[in-house]
């Protein structure tokens, strides 16, 4: 009988995968994933549903459409853009396109999981740096992780696990370091939008055409379950790119569904008000209680929850009580430190009660 493992890449034989199918989390207050929870107004969200049509599921995706409505938003051409499904699958064709057995990528930590992935998935070697003891980014400690081998280097902006983000001077010294050394530069903008209307660094790319920005439609859109993303980059490195799209990027649905959070601008713009109001509540909150609180350019805040005193065991006893948090950190620099996603008020106060309670016991 053939020995299974050997029909496998040693990569893949070597891969170490966690498979979490989230069943039932529709029954908790979902504050570990960072999605968005607002709901979609009624009105708006019966528009979209009134668009869809039957040919929409029963026939192959036509996307031009969508690659011209987002490219006018963006301000780009629309060959200077990538759709996938997820910015996660986006950000996997560039890999799969530029990163070879040998190279190494370098990457901050924490940072998103699957870049580490990727990278053992194609041979590659992660070089983690991790961020400085304010949380910020260490440019220096990461320029200095390149070498003649090193084939991409990822800057999270903003960092999806401590919410911290480089300064628009810091992204340039390190593309223009990397431009002369012909390593690609991919900047994550997935929690761009919570804050922002608008990305600063994909005006960069005319000038430094290494430069490759990944974003997602998922956080302060609403558009998770949709899986819609994309990077955009130098017209003349997306041809080769495209090269490894799939023969259909993203479904008829999940285009209308971005064509209609683009045409509605009110859909961000609630989003953005609520997570704001949502901090100030969650600080004042919080802070009363005497633990730790940090604010983040993204949809999620920090609590300092150590594993010790009345804290200890905090992210089990908060789902016992139907609260799903994330779980704390390991990094040394980080640990005790929890990430909890900004939720609706409603959210917001049934958290913030049940942490008083399970806090008093």
């Amino acid at each position: 009988m053939i020995a299974i493992e050997k029909l496998f890449k040693k990569e893949i034989r070597e891969l170490e995968r966690v498979k979490d199918t989230l069943d039932e989390r529709f029954e908790y207050v979902r504050l570990d994933k960072n999605e968005r929870l607002l709901p979609f107004r009624e009105e708006l969200f019966n528009e979209f549903k009134a668009g869809i049509r039957s040919e929409d599921l029963s026939s192959y995706a036509e996307l031009g459409f969508v690659y011209r409505v987002l490219a006018e938003y963006l301000g780009i051409d629309p060959e200077a853009m990538l759709l996938a499904s997820g910015s996660d699958l986006a950000i996997k064709s560039i890999y799969e396109s530029c990163v070879e057995r040998g190279d190494n990528v370098v990457l901050h930590a924490p940072s998103y999981a699957m870049y580490r992935v990727y990278a053992k998935m194609f041979g590659a070697e992660p070089r983690m740096v991790p961020v400085g003891s304010d949380w910020s980014l260490d440019v220096p400690g990461m320029l200095s992780m390149v070498d003649e081998k090193t084939k991409m280097l990822v800057i999270e902006n903003p960092n999806g696990f401590v919410g911290s983000k480089p300064s628009l001077d810091e992204i340039r010294e390190c593309v223009a370091f990397l431009d002369k050394k012909g390593v690609v530069l991919l900047i994550d903008e997935a929690y761009l939008y919570v804050e922002n209307n608008r990305s600063e660094t994909i005006p960069l790319i005319s000038e430094y055409p290494v430069m490759i920005v990944s974003q997602s439609l998922s956080k302060g859109h609403g558009l998770a379950g949709a899986r819609a993303g994309y990077i955009v980059g130098d017209k003349e490195i997306m041809k080769y790119i495209s090269r490894v799209r799939p023969m259909h990027e993203v479904t008829n649905l999940t285009g209308l569904a971005i064509e209609w959070v683009i045409k509605h601008p009110e859909i961000l713009n609630e989003y953005q008000q609520m997570v704001r109001e949502g901090k100030d509540y969650l600080r004042a909150e919080i802070s009363s209680l005497g633990i730790p609180f940090k604010d983040t350019h993204t949809n999620f805040v920090l609590f300092y929850f150590p594993e010790e005193g009345r804290t200890k065991n905090i992210t089990q006893r908060l789902k016992d009580s139907m609260i799903l948090i994330r779980r704390p950190f390991e990094e040394p620099n980080l640990k005790g430190w929890c990430r909890v996603c900004v939720g609706t008020p409603d959210d917001c106060r049934r958290f913030v009660d049940t942490l008083k309670l399970l806090l008093a016991r």
